[in-house]
């Protein structure tokens, strides 16, 4: 009851807010399980070209930390949520909401141990996907202009 009750506190910007970060999250999440990730990051890009107002950055209607806050929250009840789920999710959010992210990808190899892990940027600051590690980027992706 708990998660139903801090939803029904919530403004009616929030719950559009969390309903749409539900719903991205489990539509990537879903894209990501059946498609190849090729397919994924043309449909995400495509999504999120369409959503974004002609004039991002000029009057976001929705704070930044609260997009990041409503990923975060949302990603905790979707499995596998992973970061790269969380990362073109936001993306499109962000998009949406009128902040142009870029979504990086990045590797490590650390004492024969390899990981992945993806994060959002904004004019260079990660917006998302927060880490102490220090990743080398191998994938940007950047909204369309066309």
């Amino acid at each position: 009851m708990g998660i139903f009750l801090d939803f029904i506190k919530l403004s009616y910007q929030e719950k559009i807010l969390a309903l749409e970060s539900l719903f991205w999250v489990t539509v990537v999440r879903v894209m990501i399980w059946v498609f190849p990730f090729s397919f994924v990051q043309k449909r995400v890009q495509k999504i999120a070209n369409y959503l974004s107002p002609d004039e991002l950055d000029k009057f976001p209607t929705v704070n930044m930390n609260r997009i990041r806050m409503m990923i975060v929250i949302i990603s905790r009840y979707i499995p596998r949520a992973t970061c790269l789920v969380q990362a073109l999710a936001g993306h499109i959010l962000f998009l949406r909401y009128g902040y142009n992210t870029i979504i990086k990808i990045g590797v490590l190899n650390e004492d024969g141990v390899f990981e992945a892990h993806a994060w959002l940027e904004k004019n260079g600051n990660v917006v998302l996907g927060e880490s102490e590690k220090n990743y080398k980027t191998i994938l940007g992706i950047r909204r369309d202009s066309s």
